[in-house]
């Protein structure tokens, strides 16, 4: 996705300076099987990587043997000389060092560029014109320690015949035949080695269709194309009496489909808005308007409903998010990992560029700048989140020890000896964070320091940074307290999670303060022990810091002159709160469009807890059959003749169960006259009537508590109503007997 975005942007800025583009995608053929052992060595020296992966990767590729094998053959051992393993997790990386030089034949100027992602690789050269990019790209080929220079070297020949060059530009020309008319730049053919490169309007690379305008059209369609697949695929799981039950196939689709259906979608996709002053909105509306129906088929898989169900009704009893919104989230996602790259990043410097020019209307936008105005994201104001370097194998200078059992942690407390007690805390406090550390002498009743930091609001910081910022204060004040050298000193914190978060070598918001914690722990000349307490253990310490730290989210942090200087200044916007806080403002969206449904007002009468999590929790401990019957009932859409005839299902919208009863008047089949009304369900009712009591004719009441539901389910199941459409569903106990 990077990749894309880099590309994008270097088109994009070479159209605003009136340039072209043109674009080489090679095709190295057998990449990894052609690789040779002595020249990816030879490349981890050159960068300097360290002895030791050098040597283990060359005894990982040396005295190598495999076998073939198909049908009923199997062939002796061969020996294996070239070639990198293809399928071991490392060889990523090892064919990323491998072809690092092919990246270097672009001259380091505006001109030139080259972009890899392991094997596929694009050269990219910015002209006037493609006459002087065609040569561009010849040259960089050609010359010495060139394209084909390097391919000679790296025993990786280029497969001409299926490289191909891409020509972008938004620019036209007039029609020397017709004045009035406009064509395409001529564009003159590409030759390497005897052949004529194959020129393309739009190309799949890393999975993306880029096309020579930058339109995205082609991309929209293969997008669309492959959520279709995915949902015909998803939706062969189940059916509404029958298959996976609601909760894993919502799991299924929120982990596996969704993602498939919309890979890489920040780099192509703009969410519809309707800027200020504008009459039309503005953004890939069409496409969303496809996408939602590919996901109304698949709400109808997950909760069971009839395909004359309202889409926001599905979506709610889905428990997931309108299309709309979802997208939204995605790229919101998408665009807040963006402003958290590092300097060494190579879309850093695009993205602060975008963000400083935001506001400027200029021609040729990109994608980066379009969500930063959406979302109204500052890089400058949030963390910075880099790849974890540290070396995994050196240890800390301190231990940590987390008790399975609360009453364990308080034991090990009242029980410890240590010289210094210190206790750490972060709290989450009327939509506030601070952090607290008091610092304890042996055997003292009260602290004898304290340190206290307000840090801000919960929607631009999280507790977790509160639990670390704690653990910053109480390196800092055993920093400064004399005579620590060799004492024992332990530090209670009441958070697990950051406890092993020291542990966890990655990169992760909070990621800055763990570090400075590490730096500061590892740096004492004391025996440092970290434990885990339990909260509100009612240990006096632990109550202490939790009131400084309650203290500290009031706004009443300690004087800046006794803080770490780490903390004296403001700490940058957490990555983390800002998901939440835009995660919060996406279910209030849902919320406001729900409360304009004309479908509101009836789900009212049956459930008002918008969104459904309460129905869904009950719902998830069902059979498929009775979670489909469930989304029918409350929904109305269920086969019953008054919604059948409405649907021009049935010619009568009557029961027919009260047809043909003497003195019987002839009745509307809804959901309330045959759950309550119908007199040929009397005895099935009698039933669920004794067991309701004077619940027993309040749907929205039967509805809310498992019990009412499945006494429902065992009314319905009786009457064999539903038998043609749902089969069985009457509730079964652990012993196979009907409850």
């Amino acid at each position: 996705m990077d990749a894309i975005h880099y590309l994008a942007d270097k088109i994009k800025c070479a159209w605003r300076g009136g340039k072209v583009v043109s674009i080489l995608f090679l095709d190295v053929e057998g990449a990894f099987p052609n690789a040779v052992k002595e020249r990816l060595i030879h490349n981890m020296k050159k960068r300097r990587i360290p002895k030791a992966y050098v040597d283990f990767v060359e005894q990982l590729l040396t005295g190598r043997m495999t076998k073939l094998q198909f049908d009923d053959f199997v062939s002796e051992l061969m020996t294996v000389d070239n070639g990198i393993g293809q399928g071991d997790p490392l060889s990523m990386i090892l064919y990323i060092i491998y072809n690092a030089d092919l990246l270097e034949i672009a001259d380091v100027t505006e001109r030139e560029d080259a972009l890899g992602y392991v094997d596929d690789v694009a050269v990219m050269a910015v002209a006037d014109d493609f006459d002087e990019t065609v040569t561009m790209l010849k040259h960089m080929m050609e010359k010495e320690d060139g394209g084909q220079q390097w391919s000679d070297d790296h025993n990786s020949r280029f497969e001409v015949s299926k490289s191909v060059v891409l020509h972008a530009t938004r620019r036209r020309q007039k029609d020397p035949a017709n004045g009035r008319r406009q064509i395409p730049l001529d564009r003159p053919p590409l030759i390497l080695q005897g052949q004529v490169v194959r020129e393309v309007e739009s190309f799949k690379y890393l999975g993306i269709e880029i096309d020579s305008e930058l339109r995205w059209q082609a991309q929209m369609q293969r997008g669309l194309a492959n959520a279709t697949k995915w949902v015909q695929l998803f939706r062969r799981l189940t059916r509404p009496s029958t298959g996976i039950n609601a909760k894993l196939m919502r799991r299924l689709y929120i982990s596996v489909a969704l993602p498939k259906m919309t890979y890489a979608l920040d780099t192509w996709y703009t969410p519809p808005t309707k800027p200020e002053g504008c009459r039309r909105s503005k953004g890939s509306s069409t496409f969303l308007k496809k996408i939602t129906s590919l996901q109304r088929k698949a709400t109808l898989a997950i909760t069971g409903g009839l395909p004359s169900t309202a889409t926001d009704v599905l979506d709610a009893h889905a428990g997931i998010l309108p299309m709309e919104l979802t997208l939204l989230k995605i790229c919101h996602r998408a665009t807040l990992r963006l402003c958290t790259l590092p300097e060494t990043h190579p879309l850093h410097v695009v993205v602060e560029r975008e963000a400083r020019t935001m506001n400027n209307d200029q021609a040729h936008q990109g994608a980066i700048k379009q969500l930063l105005r959406i979302f109204e994201l500052k890089p400058d104001n949030l963390e910075k989140i880099s790849p974890e370097t540290s070396d995994p194998a050196r240890p800390n200078n301190f231990t940590i020890r987390i008790t399975e059992t609360r009453e364990e942690s308080m034991k090990i407390e009242e029980e410890d000896n240590s010289d210094i007690k210190m206790y750490t805390d972060g709290s989450g406090h009327n939509n506030r964070v601070g952090a607290a550390a008091v610092m304890y002498l042996k055997g003292a009743l009260h602290p004898i320091k304290t340190l206290r930091l307000y840090l801000g609001t919960l929607s631009e910081h999280t507790t977790y940074e509160g639990e670390a910022t704690g653990g910053i204060l109480a390196m800092w004040l055993l920093e400064h307290h004399p005579g620590i050298r060799g004492k024992r000193v332990t530090v209670y914190t009441d958070s697990q999670a950051f406890l092993q978060g020291l542990d966890r070598r990655k990169g992760k918001p909070a990621q800055h303060l763990v570090q400075a914690f590490l730096d500061a722990a590892n740096n004492l000349p004391c025996q440092l022990r970290l434990r885990w307490i339990s909260a509100h253990s009612e240990v006096p310490g632990n109550e202490k810091a939790d009131e400084e730290a309650k203290e500290a989210a009031n706004g009443n942090s300690s004087p800046t002159d006794s803080l770490p200087p780490y903390l004296r200044i403001p700490l940058p916007r957490s990555a983390a709160a800002e998901k939440q806080a835009y995660h919060a403002e996406l279910k209030e969206m849902w919320c406001e469009d729900w409360e304009k449904s004309i479908r509101k007002e009836r789900m009212d009468r049956i459930d008002a807890e918008f969104p459904f999590n309460k129905y869904c929790k009950m719902r998830d401990g069902l059979t498929r059959a009775q979670g489909s019957l469930l989304t029918q009932i409350r929904s109305g859409h269920i086969p019953l003749n008054a919604h059948l005839k409405r649907i021009g299902k049935s010619e009568t919208e009557n029961c027919q169960a009260c047809t043909g009863r003497r003195g019987a008047i002839p009745a509307k089949e809804t959901v309330t006259h045959f759950l309550f009304d119908c007199p040929a369900y009397m005895t099935e009712r009698e039933k669920m009537n004794r067991k309701l009591g004077r619940h027993a004719g309040d749907l929205k009441l039967i509805m809310s508590t498992i019990d009412g539901i499945k006494e429902l389910l065992r009314f319905v199941g009786e009457t064999k109503r539903l038998r043609n459409t749902l089969g069985d569903v009457t509730p079964q106990s652990e012993e196979g007997n009907e409850y």
